[in-house]
């Protein structure tokens, strides 16, 4: 996304003028001005984070990992930082005196113990950032990763509390710097959580995260090794990093593919990739700005994007980020793309950007199209419909959960209908992944046997580090709601919350370029929680994992009394619920149909065991010449009453005859 519209834990420089100068005395002189001007600013763009896991999913993992970050002048950070605005503050060092840790059973019932947790020798701090009792002066920037035993949380909650074992704590960590409150945040986490259902050769990961190499004023990630360690709690796979073409450059675009080599290790595949800025090309917009997912080659994963004319240039810049910056043209991203052996997703396309940032929407014809309309654009294989697991919001980012006793129960996480990740995934499916997938279900005028083409869905939840929550600034949200605008708010997005789940037979391979070829050609099923895929078993041998079955993404031509049932398997867990409904959506050239219901066996809702066949014969009746598609939606529903769900990329059929 772009730098005003999330994670901004202290106001931009911009905004900051913007909202003191209204208050300003008119009184002033123009010397005054400035002098309350740069003692004001003195005191913003200092930047305090903490974060941790949202469930501890990996049990071989015995500790705890808690971020802690200072920034001392986020104006100053990365090459998009604005230099008119930096010139004009000077910050003394920041004396940071150390962290505290503590730990309570979650619910209102229990109440924070006045001691912290130790970590070390130390009585004053649990991490005594101290030496000889002199503080640590930072002058820019520092991060800390606090390794916090299981073993030890557990030995505090049974000398602190009754009862347990808990299967739930919130953590309160507060960063002390002399001369500053206190900063306080509060987490939540699921000690010991259950692996996320899984289901044989297929990868669960993310396809739009960002890391460290994110970095902004107003947007930054996180190092690669605590991200790794929270992905991989998060129960993930492998992970897209898509760090934005506005914050990257030549240097720090290698600098990353060395780090991702350094941290590929069996546990977690990462894969280097970017989030390209680029303008629509749609005639006669104003507001142009989108963004796409660009993934590398898979014959080639460390290949990046060389430049045709300088094949050292591997990383797609696009400008600063800021307001005025400029954009590469979609099809010249796209070029740059294909012609490394790469492809792209659309990014969130039809959840624009702001619109300080000339965000707009992707169009279906100028962007998704080639200019004869028979075809997605070269190097373009999809969208990223379902773009980050948002369900609610709060006013409060730095404690969503309204863990410390709170007045406002509407300012925690309640549900907020304008961040809807399903209505605004329906509304990609709708305005983009619908209409594709019927345009690409034209008769072909080569006599090729295929589907005119195909168009693929993906998720992502384009976490800017975010392993707890998503802390989120907007200035739109500051011009409408002041609260919000300027202290910030949550969103219940974080790392692990929302996935693309692929299908790899041998394996994700060595740099993940069989994790790549499944996003390419589309074996794939998006999920927050629940599994569910299905495909033919066309040599009868009760699995649908042959190299000769026909899975997601593939194409079946068959007459219609020849063609086999087709098989579904499934799987959830108490955490995400029952299986509610599975529907079967059958695609023509005229538009879907009604979703058809497909029956869950009883005693099987929790998971199929197994391949479960269903007869395709009634709903498709007849055959037909042309070519069609089926996919699948599954939900479920939890004891909480959650709601979670599935979908399946298409499977293309062409059933013909009687």
């Amino acid at each position: 996304m772009n730098i005003f519209s999330r994670k901004a834990y202290s106001l931009s420089a911009a905004i900051i003028i913007a909202a003191w100068c209204a208050f300003l005395p008119r009184t002033l002189s123009g010397q005054g001005l400035l002098d309350e001007l740069k003692a004001k600013l003195s005191k913003t763009g200092i930047f305090f984070r903490a974060d941790c896991p949202r469930s501890l999913r990996n049990s071989n993992d015995i500790d705890l990992p808690i971020f802690v970050e200072i920034i001392n002048g986020v104006e100053q950070e990365s090459h998009t930082a604005s230099t008119t605005v930096s010139s004009y503050i000077s910050r003394d060092p920041l004396n940071f005196q150390g962290v505290n840790v503590f730990v309570k059973p979650t619910g209102a019932e229990h109440q924070f113990a006045k001691d912290a947790l130790l970590l070390g020798a130390s009585k004053d701090f649990s991490f005594d950032a101290r030496t000889d009792g002199q503080p640590l002066v930072i002058k820019d920037r520092y991060r800390k990763n606090l390794e916090v035993p299981r073993e030890a949380i557990q030995s505090y909650l049974s000398s602190h509390f009754l009862g347990g074992p808990f299967g739930s704590v919130d953590v309160w960590v507060s960063i002390h710097v002399t001369d500053w409150p206190d900063q306080d945040f509060f987490l939540r986490v699921a000690l010991n959580a259950a692996p996320l259902p899984q289901i044989a050769n297929w990868y669960r990961g993310d396809l739009h995260y960002h890391c460290g190499y994110t970095d902004n004023p107003a947007e930054r990630g996180y190092p690669l090794d605590i991200t790794k360690q929270a992905a991989v709690q998060a129960g993930l796979d492998w992970l897209l990093l898509t760090d934005h073409s506005t914050d990257l450059t030549a240097d720090a675009y290698k600098a990353e593919l060395d780090d991702v080599k350094k941290f590929r290790d069996g546990r977690l595949m990462l894969i280097r990739g970017e989030e390209v800025t680029t303008s629509s090309g749609k005639p006669g917009a104003v507001l142009t700005t989108v963004h796409m997912i660009a993934a590398p080659s898979p014959d080639d994963p460390d290949k990046g994007f060389p430049d045709a004319k300088n094949a050292d240039d591997t990383v797609i810049l696009t400008g600063t980020g800021g307001p005025s910056s400029d954009a590469m043209p979609i099809k010249d991203a796209l070029a740059r793309v294909a012609a490394a052996g790469g492809f792209a997703y659309a990014a969130h396309p039809f959840d624009p950007i702001s619109p300080v940032m000339r965000g707009g929407s992707w169009d279906l014809s100028a962007d998704f199209l080639s200019p004869e309309g028979k075809g997605l654009q070269a190097g373009l294989v999809g969208l990223e419909g379902w773009n980050r697991a948002t369900l609610s919001t709060a006013d409060d980012m730095r404690d969503p959960f309204c863990i410390r006793p709170h007045e406002d129960s509407s300012a925690c996480f309640t549900h907020d209908p304008g961040a809807d990740q399903y209505a605004r995934l329906d509304q990609a499916i709708k305005l983009g992944w619908q209409p594709l997938l019927q345009k690409g279900l034209a008769a072909r005028t080569d006599g090729t046997d295929a589907p005119l083409f195909k168009s693929f869905l993906a998720a992502g939840s384009d976490a800017h580090g975010d392993l707890n929550f998503e802390g989120t600034m907007d200035v739109v949200d500051f011009l409408g709601k002041p609260s919000r605008g300027i202290n910030g708010y949550a969103e219940d997005n974080a790392l692990g919350r929302i996935s693309t789940v692929v299908f790899a037979p041998a394996g994700m391979g060595a740099r993940g370029e069989n994790v790549l070829h499944a996003l390419h050609d589309g074996h794939t099923v998006m999920s927050n929680g629940p599994l569910l895929i299905a495909g033919f078993d066309t040599n009868a041998n009760g699995s649908i994992d042959d190299a000769g079955d026909i899975g997601v993404g593939g194409e079946m031509s068959s007459p219609l009394k020849s063609l086999p049932p087709l098989q579904l398997q499934w799987v959830s867990s108490e955490e995400f619920g029952p299986v509610q409904s599975i529907q079967l959506i059958v695609g023509t050239g005229a538009g879907e149909q009604p979703p058809v219901e497909i029956p869950v066996p009883a005693g099987k809702a929790l998971a199929s065991n197994g391949l479960v066949a269903f007869d395709l014969h009634p709903v498709l009746k007849e055959g037909s010449p042309d070519w069609i598609y089926i996919r699948l939606v599954a939900v479920t529903r939890n004891s909480a009453n959650n709601e979670f769900r599935c979908y399946t990329n298409p499977i293309w059929i062409k059933a013909i005859g009687p």
